[in-house]
């Protein structure tokens, strides 16, 4: 027999059953549904323990089968599949939700991913892929259709480039960069605008935006930088 009732009246599992991964559908198109468990029921570690046709419907069947895995549609009536995301993980946060969407554009999957979701498939996608999709997010991994995959990785990688942090002494021009040389070495202002054939006037002024550019707001603080830079040498 391959379940037994322990002390309690409960039923359990025989040790020597492997436990199916249970699976909630959520989608509002019945047709849809059904070849999604079709899908599934071809595969015996996986069972499909309910469906649900609405946010709400959705919501509350959850809440009350506690299933492994929800594959989640993101456009359903009543609640959208990324509200109902956030609120079923906040009452069950062991649950994983894989979106079922037809949105390929970044904007729905990396709202889908923040709502706590371990995987974005697109409904256009071969039973395969879902299957794969499946297989990761039980396992506690994350997923995302190849398409939708490659435009997470290219954003990300041009955020990585603008979040890159760029050394400011980069950003002062030559004529700064010779008046920092000139200051790191003690050289008064006067005698820097008679050097570089500037006035006064323009020498505080490269000062000041140098000062801006590095951050720094002491003479001190500039000479470290310039000696650092090997713009002046140590005695």
């Amino acid at each position: 027999m391959a379940d037994r009732k322990n002390e309690r009246g409960t039923m359990r599992q025989h040790p020597g059953v492997m436990k199916k991964t249970s699976i909630f559908i959520a989608d509002d198109h019945p047709v849809l549904r059904n070849g999604i468990k079709t899908v599934l029921n071809a595969v015996a570690e996986y069972v499909v323990v309910g469906e649900g046709a609405t946010g709400t419907e959705t919501l509350s069947g959850v809440l009350e089968l506690k299933p492994d895995i929800v594959l989640m549609d993101i456009t359903m009536p009543e609640l959208d599949g990324i509200t109902v995301t956030k609120r079923l993980l906040e009452k069950l946060p062991d649950t994983k939700v894989i979106i079922l969407s037809m949105h390929s554009d970044l904007t729905h999957a990396i709202d889908a991913f923040r709502a706590g979701a371990l995987a974005y498939v697109l409904k256009d996608s071969p039973p395969a892929e879902l299957l794969q999709a499946v297989s990761k997010v039980s396992l506690g991994m994350k997923y995302a259709s190849p398409s939708v995959a490659e435009d997470l990785l290219s954003d990300f990688v041009d955020v990585i480039k603008r979040d890159h942090s760029v050394d400011p002494f980069d950003a002062l021009s030559q004529r700064e960069k010779d008046v920092l040389r000139l200051i790191a070495d003690g050289v008064s202002g006067r005698e820097i605008a008679e050097r570089l054939f500037i006035s006064v006037s323009t020498v505080k002024s490269h000062r000041v935006n140098i000062m801006k550019k590095l951050k720094v707001g002491e003479t001190a603080s500039l000479v470290k930088i310039a000696i650092k830079k090997g713009l002046v040498e140590t005695k």
